[in-house]
């Protein structure tokens, strides 16, 4: 059982009523509720309330303590009223405030959903704050008479929270933002907060009106709503209970807060900018932190049921906001809490949000104790932390006395708190401890008296400030009351809550309107903007208003802009907007009660009087006829209809030149309307496109020296009327073209809007640009001397439509043929398809990898869209974004998860990511301190897996929808990754209406309701097409594979992926085929689409897939991994060799492995540079400088003499030797010149250009008998010729300088040299410094080197082949990689993947297409009329039907055949291809290798270290003891332990280890073992067997000994 004073939260949820404006649109209502059930309908599809969260399309539920209904009539059984709501919750609140606990109600819901009318309310529907506050005072009544021993007090706070800022509203002093602080005892409150008195409902409600008056005001001037802010108004009730008996008093204090949340609307719902982003930010932010807190206390109170954990051992965001601050005890901690979740029937967004914010807060528990007697042990604990502090403010804390002047905030004060810790803080700091604290001690010592006294001192000073701003004040009246005889001005506001707060008077003579600070007399005083000093002035005489508008002022009256200098009569009703956001409606009281009078007066002769022919008799003010305002609103429009909405849109609306009147239009003649502006429009767009300037203006933009570059969109109109920088005949005839261009697209841009226009104008505008660009290169040539001969002759290409059609189509048809490129990237990337595999087996993952091809478009990477509609994930966010963005066929991964029974589909861009990942888990599998750091799932799958898989598509032809045909096939169901058929299902396309739209008029021709026209008539621009779709009779999809079936369609399918920007699913119902029969898979829907050119285009030559998905079996996983390999098996052993008919004998023998000499693939080496500066000495030696080092991550400083000669000494040495066979050090240079501050950042100096150094003859080339190779270069150095002032001075300390060297090495095998660049550090120190003592390496952990060194990666990579006889030469499959022993007869897929696929294509498309010629020769008709003729009649003569049998068998293009082929082809069955044979020796030799260098970051932390005796030469058996370091994945060679001479580094990269007594014996070693590696191999012995045992695991963590 819980505590009485624990509980969760409670949590209640009320639904408002349609309003206006979604009745208008035709909203439905989405919310049902049943009991304390809320359930939330997703909207009809393709309806106006349909948005892309709504795609869920299934009905959520969600249980609260209520569910209030109040969307119906309000005498429907079940409707709650605002008395149902209080006496549920004021009624509760009031019971545990009277109890002594705290209490809260908090409003949550966006804009618009009720939140103030649940707790304000609207007139006669009184909210709950007003009925708590007036349930209070009752009850404390009674509570007196039936105890006079019980006295009560009643105070009050009203704050508002805006932009993170907190006002208060009661007093007009606290005018800026109050600051927020926290009390160990009292917790979070506002200082400098009034808290006043009342004593009574009426003062209560006068109080929160007037406070509303201040909020509006502040909201007027700041263009905000109640909406756009956060309100929290607080009552402290404090309950005295004096015991006779005893003679002491007991008191319980309780703070009642009632909070009314800003809207909870996402910012790009409202489309917010600028200040409103800005705002909506702070908004968002407050309200997200909330939500932060109410998920972290819900967690917490959940794991605090389960665990018993504390709350205090989670982290709870408060501070993050300042709302959250405040409500700290409310929402956590001593507080009984309710909150409304206020929600709108018809947005299913954001009620759905609502409700799951709502969803969190109920889980929350709160612990609210009695706060009984809390002032004795405050006070006497204050009174205890000011002394204190009175003390540590007088004294320095035991240091000297400071000087006086020193300002307090340098004045440091060191004092010992009460747990014992020493605290040192500011003078400044504690003199505001100190402040605070007495602040809040004498409010807890302030009597009733005092703080009535200072209440009503208060009152009269917020009622002077509101008469100064010229606001009617009502003394001892609640609420707003309008003036009974005198003209006045209402405020309109966007929230209702703060419409007609504020009334101004217009009293007789004149009324000045002006800026707030002006010092000008204004009786009406406003701010914001475009309100002037001077804005306008009102007139009153015998009761008749007139408004003057002053010079540049921005005044409105009924939503026009008045003239200044003329008097406009103001009649009641009259709506007057003054600057940008302050909205009045004028009241005329007098003149109101002379119509009605007239009217009764008149009521006998039963005519209806209108306020104008009223007016109209009476001698009245005699205006000019244009200074009348417009006569669309009468009296009677000022009623309850003249809001701020209705003022705002009359302004929008007369701005615009359109009639307010639209509202009485129906919706089909406002659709007209909207047609005809938006063609308007849009014509207008296109014209101000094609002639943006004259041609004039871009000439003389070219021509001028501060021109812009030139570009098509730009407004600029004015022209360079300064002199000609050139001739007139310069531009000759290019100008002549660009007037022509000019003028051509003048005329389209007046022509229609058809495609073929805009295509030709989009040509023709690139080509102009191209023209403009060759003018001013001319023109700046021509003015640099140079001849017309020089320069490139340029000439512009124009295509019509129709040709940049047939070069778009001959593109993708090219495009789309990429069988050879898509062979070359599998071949080449099967080493990372079977390093991943090895991985994942090594480390015992379910899954396996293979190679698949994506079809690119819809079907590159499928995903269900059941599986979307269930997942909680709206970011969007794409894993894979290469896959989702490919258009063509191209090469992927197909991932066959075991664990989650589930397929799906990678790039190789998010491989190799995903590799790197598995790697990353390899090499520090053995350092927990860095496995923590990765998942050891995450690089093998996709998480979370999809719960559907796609396995198959069926695809039929779009052709007979674009002949207006209907058609019924059977389609097969082909699985894209065997290219085999699984199944078949029925497609029926029926359509239902073709209906013509005429571009002329925009009238609808009459539809055409047929089924189909006997004879096939293509469909036109413009008009709409409806057909039905039927998918049934599914067969041949086993539940032995399957668990779950379902199909689905894209829009996109039907219309082109060109054509629309977001596509959307169609999905039919998921279908268990254990429990149901497959034929009840179905899938029925209507499609409608406005057959654009595009869309007509796609239909005529484009395929619809239906995309089939499935929950797949592991016996499918296992049988799909079983076809790949038998299919490798079948296809490989043997090249297929066109035109061979016989099996020799031999043909069954295996052929022999090919050297790796003979493939062409990347290779990857290691190389190791060495950089040393030698100085001149004094016996004429150049000596090594030494190197400072501060520790392992830093590679040093060289320590440089001025003025001496240096030489820099390049050593490189390479674990591959021979295999990277370098020749020499083509060229060293040095420049780039930095400075390096202690903090780490660069700075650039002048010295940027890098300086070749003259390069020594003597270079030294090794390749040595353990495989490794070295090269040596020297350079000589002089440091002057860079004129660099940081090379020339002295350094001082920690600075240092960073010089950039680069250097480049020939290879035998690559085409050009290879690159290297690097960074040093040096300290240039004057010339008799002292070297650095090496005692100082002792004190730290820096070293002292003799060189810098680094680790380059080179790749080198091969020009991929243009010839299908060398394909095979790039295959990557069998490159050896460490532990493929555990793949067996496994191997990634080859080329046999891209014939599937193209076999794939040919055979569903030509499937697809004889079902579509069927449908269409079926209604042509000669076909009809053919039925009992023969042949020959039908084709009128056998010399037809030859010619035509002749077209058919005719080969166009190459006569050959491009044979793709994983194995070497003879010379006489490639002779078919383009190639010539030629010896493979020679391809080899001669081709060349680019190069990509890449620096290794340094790594610290090593894994192991120790002595090993490694074998240098093995022709003299020669053992060396080295110190080896191992750095995955490097393992780095050293003299001796010290760790200071590197001699060398070994790349891990395919290492594999073998140990064994036989290599033992032949060795004559113990404890040896040997390491390959993909470069070279090493012979070590370790000193012990434990040593051998503790290398062997630490550098293979995974492998096994062999």
């Amino acid at each position: 059982m819980a505590e009485p004073g624990e509980g969760n939260i409670k949590v209640v949820v009320r639904c408002r009523p349609l309003n206006a404006r979604e009745l208008a649109r035709g909203a439905k209502m989405l919310i049902r509720m049943q009991g304390n059930q809320t359930f939330l309908d997703p909207p009809e599809p393709g309806s106006s309330q349909d948005s892309k969260r709504a795609t869920e399309r299934k009905t959520m539920a969600f249980s609260f303590d209520k569910s209030y209904w109040s969307a119906g009539p309000r005498d429907e059984l079940g409707y709650c009223s605002q008395q149902t709501l209080y006496d549920d919750l004021g009624k509760e609140l009031l019971d545990h405030g009277f109890a002594g606990f705290n209490a809260c109600i908090l409003a949550y819901g966006q804009t618009g959903s009720g939140k103030s009318y649940s707790m304000m309310g609207y007139g006669q529907d009184k909210g709950i704050i007003p009925l708590t506050c007036s349930e209070l005072f009752v009850r404390v009544a009674h509570k007196r008479e039936m105890d006079p021993t019980v006295s009560f007090t009643v105070e009050v706070s009203y704050i508002e929270i805006y932009n993170e800022k907190v006002r208060d509203l009661l007093n007009p002093k606290n005018t800026g933002n109050l600051r927020v602080r926290e009390h160990p005892s009292l917790g979070p409150y506002v200082e400098d907060l009034s808290k006043l008195v009342v004593s009574s409902y009426d003062e209560m409600m006068t109080l929160m009106d007037e406070g509303n008056k201040a909020r509006t005001v502040a909201a007027t001037n700041m263009n905000e709503t109640s909406s756009r802010s956060h309100a929290v108004f607080t009552l402290l009730l404090t309950m005295r209970k004096h015991d006779v008996d005893t003679n002491l008093d007991t008191e319980k204090v309780s703070r009642i807060s009632l909070v009314d949340l800003a809207g909870s609307e996402r910012a790009n719902s409202t489309g917010a900018t600028g200040q409103r982003l800005k705002e909506g930010a702070n908004i968002n932010k407050s309200l997200t932190t909330l939500g932060k807190v109410i998920s972290s206390l819900a967690l917490v109170s959940q794991d605090g049921a389960k665990k018993g954990k504390k709350k205090g051992d989670e982290f709870i965001p408060y501070r993050d906001s300042v709302l959250t601050w405040l409500l700290k005890d409310s929402l956590g901690g001593n507080s009984k809490t309710a909150m409304i979740a206020a929600i709108s029937p018809a947005d299913y967004e954001e009620t759905l949000s609502t409700l799951r914010y709502a969803d969190q807060a109920k889980k929350i528990k709160n612990k609210a104790v009695v706060n009984e007697d809390p002032n004795a042990k405050l006070v006497r604990e204050l009174k205890e932390e000011l002394e204190l502090l009175r003390a540590r403010v007088a004294t320095s804390g035991g240091e000297d006395a400071f000087d006086p002047t020193v300002p307090p905030e340098k004045q440091k004060v060191t004092y010992q708190t009460k747990d014992g810790k020493i605290k040192t803080v500011t003078k400044a700091e504690l003199q505001e401890q100190m402040e605070a604290s007495e602040k809040l001690m004498q409010s807890l010592n302030e009597t009733w008296e005092d703080k009535l006294a200072r209440t009503q001192e208060v009152q009269k000073e917020r009622e002077k400030a509101l008469e100064e701003l010229g606001i009617t004040v009502e003394k001892n009246n609640v609420g707003v009351h309008t003036p009974k005889k005198m003209p006045h001005l209402v405020n309109l506001n966007e929230d209702p809550l703060m419409s007609e707060c504020l009334i101004y008077q217009i009293k007789p003579g004149k009324t000045l309107v002006g800026r707030m600070d002006s010092e000008k007399p204004a009786a009406i005083r406003l701010s914001g903007e475009n309100i002037l000093e001077e804005h306008c002035e009102f007139e009153n005489v015998d009761d008749k208003v007139t408004i003057h508008a002053m010079p540049e002022s921005v005044t409105f009256l009924n939503g026009k802009q008045i003239t200044p200098g003329q008097p406009y009569k103001l009649r009641s009703g009259y709506r007057i907007i003054l600057g940008d956001y302050h909205v009045f409606r004028f009241n005329n009281p007098e003149e109101v009660r002379k119509k009605r009078d007239r009217a009764t007066a008149r009521s006998n002769l039963h005519h209806s009087v209108a306020a104008s022919e009223v007016e109209g008799g009476e001698s009245s003010l005699t205006l000019p006829k244009e200074s009348r305002p417009p006569s669309r609103s009468s009296s009677s429009a000022a009623g309850a209809d003249v809001d701020w909405n209705f003022a705002k849109r009359e302004a929008a609306l007369a701005r615009l030149g359109l009639d307010p009147t639209l509202d009485n239009l129906p919706d089909e003649e406002i659709n007209k309307l909207f047609e005809r502006i938006t063609k308007v429009k849009t014509m207008r767009d296109h014209n101000q496109k094609s002639r943006p300037e004259s041609s004039l203006s871009h000439r003389d933009d070219l021509w001028s020296e501060s021109g812009r570059p030139v570009s098509s969109e730009t407004d600029d109109t004015s022209v360079y009327a300064g002199p000609s920088h050139g001739s007139p005949d310069t531009d000759g005839p290019l100008k002549d073209v660009q007037y022509q261009l000019e003028s051509r697209l003048q005329a389209i841009s007046e022509s229609s809007e058809a495609e073929d226009l805009k295509v030709e104008k989009d040509h023709m505008e690139h080509q102009l640009k191209l023209v403009q660009q060759q003018l001013k290169r001319l023109i700046h040539a021509r003015a640099r001397g140079e001849t017309d001969d020089e320069l490139v002759q340029f000439e512009p290409v124009i295509y019509t439509a129709k040709q940049l059609r047939l070069i778009r189509k001959v593109l993708d048809k090219w495009r789309s043929h990429r069988s050879f490129s898509m062979a070359e990237t599998i071949l080449s990337n099967a080493v990372l398809v079977k390093e991943a595999t090895v991985i994942s087996k090594e480390l015992g993952k379910e899954v396996s990898y293979n190679f698949t091809i994506a079809s690119g478009g819809t079907l590159a990477a499928p995903t269900s869209g059941v599986d979307s509609i269930g997942s909680l994930d709206t970011f969007g966010d794409v894993a894979d974004p290469r896959l989702a963005s490919i258009t063509q066929p191209s090469a992927a991964v197909k991932v066959l998860d075991k664990k989650h029974c589930a397929i799906y589909i990678w790039s190789l861009d998010r491989l190799q990511q995903q590799l790197q990942r598995m790697r990353n888990l390899t090499t520090y599998i053995d350092r927990p301190s860095f496995t923590h750091h990765f998942s050891s799932d995450q690089p093998f799958y996709d998480l979370p897996p999809p719960q559907f898989s796609f396995i198959g598509n069926a695809v039929v032809s779009l052709a007979p929808l674009a002949r207006r045909l209907s058609s019924t096939a059977v389609v097969p169901i082909f699985c894209r990754y065997t290219a085999e058929a699984i199944g078949s299902c029925r497609v029926d396309m029926k359509i239902s209406s073709v209906v013509h739209m005429s571009s002329k008029h925009g009238r609808r021709s009459a539809a055409s309701t047929r089924p189909a026209s006997p004879a096939p008539s293509l469909l036109q621009p413009g008009s709409k097409i409806t057909f039905f779709l039927t998918v049934d009779s599914v067969k041949g999809l086993s539940s032995l594979d399957f668990a779950a079936l379902h199909l689905q369609l894209r829009l996109s399918s039907f219309v082109g992926p060109s054509s629309i920007t977001n596509d959307e699913v169609f999905t039919s119902s998921v279908l268990d085929p254990d429990v149901s029969s497959l034929s009840e898979l179905k899938f029925r829907r209507t499609f409608s689409l406005a057959a654009s050119s595009k869309v007509i285009a796609h239909l005529r030559e484009g395929y619809a897939p239906i995309e089939f998905f499935a929950a797949v079996r592991p016996t499918y996983l296992e049988r799909l991994e079983r076809w790949d390999e038998m299919r490798e098996l079948r296809g490989n052993p043997r090249p297929p060799s066109p035109g061979s008919q016989t099996d020799s004998p031999s043909s069954s023998v295996q052929p022999m492995r090919r050297s790796e000499t003979d493939f062409v693939v990347e290779q990857s080496h290691d190389v190791a540079a060495r950089i040393q500066v030698r100085e001149l000495g004094a016996d004429g030696e150049y000596k090594p400088v030494p190197v400072v080092s501060q520790g392992g991550l830093d590679p040093g400083a060289f320590f440089l003499h001025q003025g001496l000669q240096r030489r820099i000494v390049l050593e490189l040495s390479s674990d591959s030797g021979s295999q990277f066979p370098w020749t020499d050090v083509t060229k060293i240079r040095v420049g780039n010149v930095r400075l390096l501050d202690p903090k780490g950042r660069i700075h650039d100096s002048t010295s940027k250009a890098m300086v070749t150094l003259p390069l020594l003859a003597d270079q030294v080339v090794e390749f040595k008998s353990d495989g490794t190779g070295s090269l040596t270069a020297q350079a000589l150095w002089d440091s002057s010729v860079h004129d660099s002032l940081l090379l020339n001075r002295v350094t001082t300390n920690p600075y240092r300088v960073i010089v950039q060297v680069s250097w480049a090495i020939g290879v035998e095998t690559c085409r050009e040299p290879v690159q290297f660049t690097m960074d040093i550090a040096i300290t240039m120190q004057t010339r008799d410094a002292r070297p650095p003592s090496r005692f100082l390496t002792f004190l730290s952990s820096g070293k002292i080197l003799s060189r810098i060194s680094g680790i380059f990666k080179v790749c080198l990579s091969p020009p991929l082949t243009r010839s299908p006889g060398d394909l095979w030469r790039l295959d990557t499959s069998e490159k050896y990689v460490r532990g493929e022993e555990v793949l067996h007869s496994w191997r990634p897929r080859g080329i046999s993947v891209v014939e599937d696929y193209n076999r794939l294509i040919l055979t569903e498309r030509r499937a697809a297409d004889v079902q579509a010629i069927r449908v269409i020769l079926a209604s042509s008709p000669s076909m009809m009329r053919s039925n009992g003729q023969s042949g020959s009649t039908v084709w009128a003569s056998d010399t037809l039907l030859r010619k035509t049998i002749e077209l058919w068998q005719k080969h166009f293009g190459h006569p050959g055949e491009i044979v793709l082929s994983q194995v070497m082809l003879d010379a006489d069955k490639s002779s078919s291809t383009t190639i010539k044979a030629t010896p493979c020796r020679g391809l080899i030799d001669d081709l060349k290798l680019g190069s990509t260098v890449t620096l290794v970051p340094r790594g610290d932390g090593p894994t192991k270290k120790g002595y090993l005796m490694i074998l240098t030469d093995a022709s003299q058996d020669t053992w060396q003891r080295r110190w080896f370091v191992l750095r995955r994945p490097y393992l780095h060679m050293y003299t001796n332990s010290k760790e200071v001479e590197e001699v060398g580094v070994i790349s891990l990269h395919g290492m594999n280890i073998e140990c064994d007594s036989n290599k033992e014996a032949l060795l004559g070693k113990p404890f040896c073992f040997t390491l390959f590696t993909a470069a070279n191999s090493h012979a070590f012995a370790a000193p012990s067997l434990k040593e051998l045992q503790s290398w062997t695991s630490k550098l293979d963590p995974t492998g096994s000994l062999t």
